[in-house]
C-alpha cells in the first residue's frame, strides 16, 4: 500500500466517525430536549402554574447548547480532517492526529482507527504527508 491508499482509508474512516458522532449527538439532543419540554409541560399542568413550563424550555435550550458544544468538539474536527485528507490540503496531518485522538475512546473501531492513523501519520512516509506539491491543482 502506498501513501495515497493509507490516506484514503484514514479519510473514509474519520468521515464515517464524523457521521456517527453527528447522528448520535443529534438523536441525544432531540431526545433530551423532548424530555425536558414534556417534563415542563406536565409539571405546569399538574400545578396549574404556566410559569413552570419555562423550566422545561430552559432545560431544552441548555441541552441544545450542550450538544452543540460536544458536536463542535467531536464532529467538526473529524469532518474537517476527512475533507482535508481527501483534498490533500496543508495541515491535514496535524488535523488527522487530533481526530485520531478524538476517536480513540470509541471501542473497538475507533481505537483501531486511531492506532492505524497514528501509525501511518508517524511513519516515515506519513511524516512527508501531504507533499508540498499536493496543495496545487
Amino acid at each position: 500500500m502506498n501513501t495515497n491508499d493509507h490516506n484514503k482509508i484514514l479519510a473514509i474512516g474519520l468521515g464515517v466517525f464524523a457521521i456517527i458522532y453527528a447522528f448520535t449527538f443529534l438523536l441525544l439532543m432531540l431526545t433530551t430536549a423532548g424530555v425536558f419540554v414534556a417534563l415542563g409541560i406536565s409539571f405546569a399542568s399538574e400545578t396549574g402554574n404556566g410559569n413552570h413550563a419555562g423550566i422545561g424550555i430552559a432545560g431544552a435550550v441548555f441541552t441544545v447548547i450542550f450538544y452543540g458544544l460536544l458536536g463542535s468538539i467531536f464532529v467538526l474536527p473529524t469532518a474537517l480532517t476527512c475533507w482535508k485528507l481527501l483534498k490533500r490540503k496543508a495541515g491535514a496531518r496535524v488535523w488527522a492526529i487530533i481526530a485520531s485522538i478524538l476517536v480513540a475512546p470509541v471501542m473497538p473501531f475507533g481505537t483501531v482507527l486511531a492506532i492505524y492513523g497514528l501509525w501511518f501519520l508517524f511513519s516515515p512516509e506519513g511524516r512527508q504527508f501531504p507533499s508540498p506539491e499536493a496543495g496545487t491543482p
